[in-house]
C-alpha cells in the first residue's frame, strides 16, 4: 500500500469513527431520563462491546438496535420503572436531527469536550449536548443575560435595547431567550453595536426558531458573528416546559441576569431565582418599577388566585440591586471597559 491509499484508508476511518461518536452523542442527547453522568456512562458503553471501540456503522447500529431499557439499565448501575424507551424510534429521531444538521450547518458540543461553554459546568444539571449555529466563541467574552416580559412597554424596551448596545460596545456578550418583548428588543440593541455579540437559546430545535416570526432577527444575529444554541436534538418542536428548561440555560451562562421588566410569576422571573440558585448576580432595571410595571404586575394578578411571592420588589428587598443602565450595572459589578 502506497502513501496516498494508506492515507485515504486512514481519512475513512476517521470519518466512520467520528459519524460513530456523532450517532452515540445525539442518542444519549434523546436519553432525557438518563441523569449528566449516567449519559457519560451510556456513550462509553454505545462506543465499545466489551474492551474494544466500535469501528464499523453497521456493528454500532445492530448492536444498538438490540438494546432494551434493562441493557441500559445494567449499563447506568440503575431502574427505570417510568421510562419508556424504543431503540428503532430513537434512531429515526437521530437520523432526522443528522439530516437536519448536516443541512443547516448545525454544530455540536459536549460535556466532555474542550470548547463546551465553562459557566455550563457550574450548573447542577448542565445539558449534555448543545447545538448550535455560529460563533461559540463569543462566550468566552464577559456574558450578561437580558430577560424581560413578552408584554413589556415601550419605555422598558427602549432600556434594554440601550442596555444591550452599551454592553456589547464595552465588550459584553449578551444572552437571551429570542422570546417577544424584552429578549428581542435584548438581541436588537446588541446588533446596534459596533462591536456585536448576542447569544439566543431556544426552547426548540436549533431549526425551528421559536417564536417562527424572529426568524429574521436570528438571521441577522447569526450574520453579525452571534451564536444560536439548543440542548434539544434538530426536530424537536417547543412545549412549554423546554421554555424553563431554556431559562436555566440563560441564567447559567452569565455571572450576572439583568431583569428589564417583569410581573410577578413570568418565565424572567424564574430565571432570577435560577439565577440566584447557580450563584450569579442578579439586578433589576427601575423600568420594573415604573408605571408600565405597575399595570402590567395588576394584569398578571388576575391570574394568580394566590399572592405570588416571586415578584422583583421581594428580590430587592432581599437585596438585589436596582440600576438604571449599564453604566450602573458596571459600577456595581466593579467591571472595568473591555
Amino acid at each position: 500500500m502506497d502513501k496516498k491509499e494508506y492515507e485515504a484508508v486512514e481519512n475513512i476511518k476517521t470519518h466512520t469513527s467520528y459519524n460513530i461518536e456523532l450517532l452515540a452523542r445525539l442518542i444519549v442527547s434523546g436519553a432525557s431520563f438518563l441523569t449528566l453522568r449516567e449519559k457519560s456512562i451510556f456513550l462509553r458503553f454505545l462506543l465499545n462491546d466489551g474492551e474494544n471501540p466500535l469501528q464499523n456503522e453497521k456493528s454500532f447500529l445492530d448492536r444498538f438496535l438490540s438494546l432494551t431499557i434493562t441493557d441500559i439499565s445494567l449499563a447506568v448501575k440503575r431502574v427505570f420503572p417510568r421510562a419508556k424507551w424504543s431503540s428503532s424510534e430513537t434512531l429515526k429521531k437521530v437520523r432526522i436531527a443528522q439530516k437536519i444538521m448536516s443541512a443547516q450547518q448545525i454544530f455540536q458540543t459536549c460535556y466532555l469536550d474542550s470548547d463546551y461553554p465553562a459557566m455550563l459546568r457550574e450548573m447542577r444539571d448542565p445539558p449534555f449536548l448543545l447545538f448550535y449555529r455560529g460563533n461559540l466563541e463569543i462566550l468566552n467574552r464577559k456574558c450578561v443575560s437580558v430577560v424581560g416580559t413578552r408584554r413589556a412597554g415601550s419605555s422598558a424596551l427602549k432600556a434594554a435595547t440601550d442596555f444591550s448596545k452599551e454592553a456589547c460596545d464595552e465588550g459584553f456578550c449578551v444572552v437571551s431567550g429570542l422570546a417577544f418583548g424584552i429578549d428581542g428588543a435584548s438581541h436588537k440593541g446588541a446588533l446596534l453595536s459596533q462591536n456585536p455579540a448576542t447569544c439566543a437559546v431556544l426552547p426548540s430545535g436549533i431549526d425551528m426558531i421559536t417564536p417562527q416570526s424572529h426568524t429574521k432577527l436570528a438571521a441577522k444575529i447569526l450574520e453579525r458573528g452571534g451564536l444560536i444554541m439548543s440542548e434539544y436534538l434538530p426536530g424537536t418542536p417547543s412545549v412549554q416546559f423546554r421554555y424553563v428548561q431554556r431559562n436555566r440555560i440563560v441564567a447559567s451562562l452569565s455571572p450576572a441576569t439583568v431583569v428589564i421588566q417583569a410581573p410577578m410569576g413570568s418565565g424572567a422571573m424564574i430565571t432570577a431565582s435560577l439565577a440566584l440558585d447557580y450563584n450569579r448576580e442578579v439586578f433589576f432595571h427601575k423600568q420594573c418599577f415604573s408605571s408600565e410595571a405597575l399595570a402590567i404586575n395588576q394584569f398578571s394578578e388576575l391570574q394568580y388566585k394566590k399572592k405570588n411571592t416571586n415578584t422583583p420588589q421581594a428580590f430587592v428587598d432581599d437585596g438585589a440591586a436596582v440600576i438604571a443602565n449599564f453604566e450602573e450595572f458596571k459600577e456595581v459589578l466593579n467591571y472595568g471597559k473591555g
